[in-house]
């Protein structure tokens, strides 16, 4: 199993997302936060970070585990209902930064690539800069993300009645 990594860089974003610094927040939930990803290739690529510093999602409390994996869901289902993708990808690696996260990719039918990995598509080098996370570009797509899994998470509890 994994050990939690020294100089985080989730425990950095999520402190970014404390402090109301991180460009990319859509909202704090309670297992996490959802922030928009650093490169807006996929439009609308998003994370949800665990606010529990875990490797492995087995690690969580049941009860967190399934509220987190709840959370993470209703991201999705916001980011499907802005963006409109062809199909979303869900990943969970931690072989790199092993602090638990989410990553959530939408897809479309049209892209070169649609078949491949997400992370064999990623244009290279000074291509990717234009894709960069942009606050002032990028601000209508979280706020209209953030709305969406607003009255997804209030009325979540419709869900079991």
């Amino acid at each position: 199993m994994a050990q939690h990594q020294e100089n985080c860089e989730i425990c950095e974003r999520i402190a970014q997302c404390r402090r109301g610094e991180h460009p990319g927040l859509i909202l704090e939930t309670e297992t996490g936060f959802a922030v928009l990803g650093d490169s807006q290739y996929f439009r609308g690529y998003s994370l949800l970070l665990c606010k529990t510093p875990a490797t492995e999602l087995d690690e969580l409390p049941r009860d967190v585990r399934l509220k987190y994996l709840e959370e993470m869901a209703l991201l999705a289902e916001a980011v499907r209902r802005v963006v409109q993708p062809h199909k979303l990808n869900y990943e969970c690696l931690g072989n790199l930064v092993h602090h638990l996260h989410w990553h959530i990719f939408p897809r479309r039918a049209d892209e070169e690539h649609a078949q491949k990995p997400v992370w064999l598509c990623l244009p290279p080098g000074d291509e990717a800069a234009k894709y960069a996370l942009n606050p002032e570009r990028d601000a209508e797509l979280i706020a209209q993300i953030r709305t969406e899994l607003k009255h997804l998470l209030e009325n979540r509890c419709l869900l079991y009645t």
